[in-house]
């Protein structure tokens, strides 16, 4: 019976697939590998029995190849193995719950100072809360609000916070530019994150 062979990784000049009915028959590959090399358009063949993967480096048409072995009764071409999704982590990240209780304390904090009606802060911090409800959350319509806090703040001489707020705003406002900068430069150069394939993940 002709074994199955499902394609792992494909991109041009380049095949590569796995045959797990014989994994590890060294024998089975090193035919595979004698029978193939002798095809036209094939360059190089690595064959790893223990993984039971072939790669084929080409620079003619990998079915021609696919058809070839097939009418020499090496393997067939089969559909591709399913990728099982990856699990849902479980896993919480070690500051997840940390900033959790900070982020309650924060709003019991809120209410606290409601109470008191301590209910807005200056200029320079709405504009700032401003900036972050459009930057972070992504809310024009909270951005807004505090847009109109704060100019209610200036018409009432509410203009600055204290030296290290203030310090602190330009220090997240410098890091926030710096990230800007360098996606804009990547963008702009065509420079994308390099890929990494199947073949380097496992060492092959």
């Amino acid at each position: 019976m002709t074994p199955i062979a499902t394609i792992q990784h494909q991109i041009p000049g380049r095949l590569r697939l796995r045959i797990p009915a014989r994994r590890g028959d060294v024998s089975f590959f090193h035919g595979i590998v004698q029978a193939l090399s002798k095809l036209p358009g094939v360059e190089k063949l690595d064959a790893i029995p223990l993984t039971g993967s072939i790669i084929i480096r080409h620079d003619g048409s990998a079915q021609a190849i696919a058809a070839a072995a097939t009418e020499q009764g090496l393997f067939e071409i089969g559909p591709e193995e399913p990728k099982e999704a990856p699990a849902p982590s479980t896993r919480r990240r070690p500051c997840s719950g940390l900033r959790s209780t900070a982020a309650t304390g924060l709003s019991g904090l809120a209410l606290f100072q409601v109470a008191r009606g301590q209910l807005t802060g200056n200029a320079a911090e709405n504009f700032w809360n401003a900036y972050g409800a459009q930057r972070i959350l992504g809310r024009p319509e909270i951005a807004a609000g505090f847009v109109l806090l704060g100019i209610v703040q200036v018409l009432r001489g509410q203009l600055l916070g204290s030296a290290s707020s203030l310090l602190f705003y330009s220090l997240i406002t410098r890091q926030l530019a710096s990230v800007d900068r360098g996606a804009t430069a990547s963008y702009n150069s065509g420079v994308t994150a390099p890929s990494v394939s199947g073949d380097q993940q496992t060492g092959y």
